[in-house]
């Protein structure tokens, strides 16, 4: 009986130990660390390599936007119609005459737009990255010195149609501003916040330009990762930045808002902070866009007009003040659960998770409504990314109806406000709405539990 028992007992050592022996196999699979990377300064590794160890975080980001900021272009990531609805017409500006000014193909597996060059002639671009997918995609095309040129088309989702994008409407071949002139170029206005470990690499009139991941990867927050993946398990937390422990509210921020931004490097020559690394103080190198100076990227009130502007808008709000960051709400590693934008919680569930002041009450606001909910109010879609009113202020100032009469003459296409962009109230005239708002504060008007005394504003 013992020699049964104790051979019952080796049998299960043995079987888990080839369990075990599973995972160090597994284990084993992880590159081996460098000793000689630590003597070098810190360089890119790539996602996949953050994702070795970090797993369950690397999928997760795999399911957000961050990844798609670009994509390789193929029948899995365009979005655009090629095929029927494959033409884009407007007036050419040079003689007024309505016609097509570009038209997008596609002949196995490969994606081409036919539309004007730099001597005004229709010629056909190969695509090679799309940008974007969600609100819009917008595509690029290699240039023989290696430049990537963004093409004057856009495709908006929403509306499956072709729009123009930079270079049709206003501009012509002669224009610096035309898609094709060299003062365009992608690696020189966008490319950092598209890519991750981005080297521009430009050379004798020659672009050889590289970069790590396609996208926001996990070293555009947390810096490169060379040295991290190379260092003893001790060490490893002092070899990247990690926005969430810097003491620093306000630059902690600042490593979302390095492309959640508008505007111009130090020295002028790129439209993002090219010599910026997380952790560093942004404005010592990147300067805004201001509502004094850039008047066509905001609303007269100041909020914001254009689209990645949402770091300008939060850096008005209370919230940033109190030492909130973009994280409080978002969450980087989080797949879709319901929502858009990786919210840790939805609806009047995250505004109420800090304002408990307001949780449980019969009425679900402090000021107007009793039906609505907090971002309707206080995150008014005001910008534009490919339509209008698809980006939400994220200064979360609610914008009163006497905002459009102050600043607008009454004309919500001049200044637009919360209550306007409310679907029930945006065929009520600014006039009403203001008579109304008016009402509230004066003390006139009361919740009779039936939301019939607002009714009608």
């Amino acid at each position: 009986m013992k020699k049964i028992i104790i051979f019952g007992w080796l049998f299960a050592i043995i079987f888990i130990l080839q369990f075990y022996g599973c995972d160090k196999n597994k284990v084993s699979t992880i590159t081996p660390i460098d000793k000689t990377a630590l003597q070098q300064p810190k360089d890119y590794v790539g996602a996949a390599r953050c994702g070795e160890c970090h797993d369950k975080i690397y999928y997760n980001w795999k399911s957000t936007k961050h990844p798609y900021k670009i994509t390789e272009t193929n029948k899995k990531t365009v979005v655009g119609d090629f095929w029927v609805n494959n033409t884009l017409t407007l007036k050419d500006k040079r003689d007024g005459i309505e016609k097509v000014v570009a038209k997008m193909s596609e002949k196995d597996g490969k994606f081409y737009a036919e539309t004007y060059d730099a001597q005004g002639k229709m010629n056909q671009f190969e695509i090679v990255y799309n940008i974007g997918g969600v609100w819009k995609q917008r595509y690029m095309t290699k240039f023989p010195n290696g430049a990537l040129q963004v093409l004057p088309i856009q495709y908006n989702p929403k509306t499956r149609e072709w729009v123009d994008y930079h270079g049709l409407k206003e501009f012509t071949p002669d224009d610096s501003d035309f898609w094709s002139s060299s003062k365009q170029t992608w690696q020189r206005n966008c490319a950092k916040c598209h890519v991750t470990g981005f080297k521009m690499n430009f050379k004798d009139g020659k672009y050889n330009s590289t970069w790590a991941d396609n996208g926001a990867g996990c070293e555009g927050c947390h810096g490169p990762g060379s040295h991290h993946v190379n260092s003893p398990d001790i060490k490893k937390l002092d070899t990247v930045y990690n926005p969430a422990r810097d003491h620093d509210d306000r630059r902690a921020g600042m490593s979302c808002g390095q492309c959640h931004n508008r505007g111009k490097s130090i020295d002028g020559k790129f439209s993002y902070p090219n010599t910026y690394t997380v952790g560093d103080e942004l404005t010592f190198h990147f300067v805004s866009v201001t509502p004094e100076k850039n008047k066509n990227n905001f609303w007269p009130d100041g909020s914001s007009k254009s689209h990645h502007q949402q770091f300008l808008d939060f850096q008005k709000s209370v919230m940033y003040s109190k030492g909130l960051k973009c994280w409080s709400c978002h969450d980087p590693h989080k797949p879709f659960a319901g929502n858009a934008s990786s919210l840790r919680l939805t609806g009047n569930r995250l505004c109420e998770s800090c304002h408990s002041d307001l949780s449980g009450r019969q009425s679900l606001s402090h000021s107007l409504h009793d039906n609505g909910n907090c971002q309707g109010c206080h995150m008014p879609m005001t910008a534009e990314s490919a339509t209008t009113g698809d980006i939400a202020s994220h200064s979360f100032f609610a914008i009163p109806p006497t905002t459009t009469m102050e600043f607008g003459g009454g004309d919500t296409q001049k200044q637009p406000n919360s209550c306007s962009l409310c679907h029930y109230h945006q065929k009520t005239p600014v006039e009403d709405l203001v008579k109304g708002f008016n009402k509230v504060h004066e003390g006139k008007a009361t919740y009779d539990g039936k939301y019939t005394s607002m009714s009608k504003f």
